[in-house]
């Protein structure tokens, strides 16, 4: 993994809307992000691309009632649906690689409308020899508590449909994993699990959820993602229990380090524990969620809050030199809250950050 070291990719989201977005979007990502591509969401181009819907097609019981949708578990083709995920997720799971389970995978593959840019992306990426490719799918933290059964009950509160959800996820992103192999047999993917929702776990809002339960859900889809010769990260953006993501088998935990590096600091003994077995840490050091802080922002200043972002760590006893082998850089979430300026910006810095910092810290690579 030492290609990872000081490199950049994107988180997803980017905000082009007109009717080429697509291309745009494939144009600048395979010109400025070539080591590793990421595949980008375009939900202001079509509302099926929104991070929870995007990953429903063949869901088990999901259920449409004008613009509104559910998983619905007594409804005629749930329990054939049901048995038929359950059937293809140990079939999958149970092989020894993916290049026999194409027939089963790709039931589980993500089209259009509800991506739009990924089978161009697909195509695009024979054309190019990167050495990593990032694909991402909603955690399932994040998609079992943001989507309702019947009765308007979260599906994490519902074990076979929580089950559901999980092993779903899985299959799409080992789906991914597939098609990327077959676009760029040389390339190594790296599958993101987007968790902005473990942010609340202990709140209010999750008070009867256990840590121990998402860590768990994480990593059954980690070990899936790791089991087929690919990468797992975890991304979120918000202040959380970092045990979660630090403790669930995931190669790589991105987080807000221009806002939240402390946050991550404070858990000093199970980030150590994570460094020293080889996991990376992807600073997501450009902030996306302030426009203000973003526009004001230029390279040194940034250059200088990545360095206070790894004193954090550094003050808790973490070699600064084992940080900076084992991390990379993104923005600290996706793009597609911004305008198009603001995004190009936030991905430029990125990109120009990780040049700056391979030239001043080559001895380390």
């Amino acid at each position: 993994m030492s290609e990872l070291t000081l490199n950049y990719t994107g988180i997803g989201s980017l905000p082009f809307k007109g009717e080429n977005a697509p291309k745009q979007a494939l144009d600048f990502i395979f010109k400025e992000f070539k080591s590793i591509p990421f595949w980008p969401q375009l939900p202001h181009f079509a509302r099926e691309e929104d991070m929870v819907f995007q990953y429903s097609q063949n869901l088990p019981g999901l259920t449409f009632e004008g613009d509104k949708y559910f998983l619905n578990p007594e409804s005629e083709k749930f329990f054939t649906s049901l048995e038929e995920l359950f059937f293809d997720y140990e079939s999958v799971t149970g092989a020894d690689d993916l290049s026999g389970c194409g027939e089963i995978l790709d039931k589980y593959a993500i089209l259009p409308p509800n991506s739009n840019s990924l089978e161009p992306f697909l195509k695009e990426l024979k054309n190019h020899n990167p050495d990593f490719v990032k694909g991402s799918i909603t955690g399932p933290f994040t998609f079992s508590t943001s989507i309702t059964d019947n009765e308007g009950k979260c599906a994490y509160y519902n074990d076979v449909l929580k089950d559901v959800c999980t092993k779903t996820l899985s299959l799409k992103a080992l789906w991914q994993i597939k098609e990327f192999k077959k676009a760029a047999p040389k390339a190594k993917a790296i599958i993101f699990m987007d968790e902005p929702s473990i942010s609340q776990v202990g709140s209010c809002a999750f008070l009867s959820v256990e840590s121990s339960d998402v860590i768990e859900m994480l990593k059954t889809v980690a070990d899936d993602i790791k089991k087929f010769n690919a990468l797992c990260g975890v991304h979120c953006c918000g202040k959380t229990d970092w045990e979660i993501a630090l403790s669930c088998g995931a190669d790589i935990v991105n987080f807000d380090a221009y806002s939240f590096s402390q946050s991550v600091a404070n858990f000093a003994s199970h980030a150590q524990k994570f460094l020293q077995n080889g996991g990376f840490f992807a600073f997501g050091i450009v902030p996306t969620l302030d426009k203000d802080e973003l526009k004001a922002l230029d390279i040194n200043t940034l250059e200088e809050k990545f360095d206070n972002s790894l004193k954090c760590f550094s003050a808790k006893g973490i070699d600064e030199n084992l940080l900076l082998k084992q991390s990379f850089i993104t923005p600290s979430c996706g793009c597609g809250s911004l305008d198009d300026d603001g995004a190009l910006k936030a991905l430029m810095l990125a990109k120009e950050l990780s040049h700056r910092l391979k030239e001043r810290c080559g001895a380390l690579l």
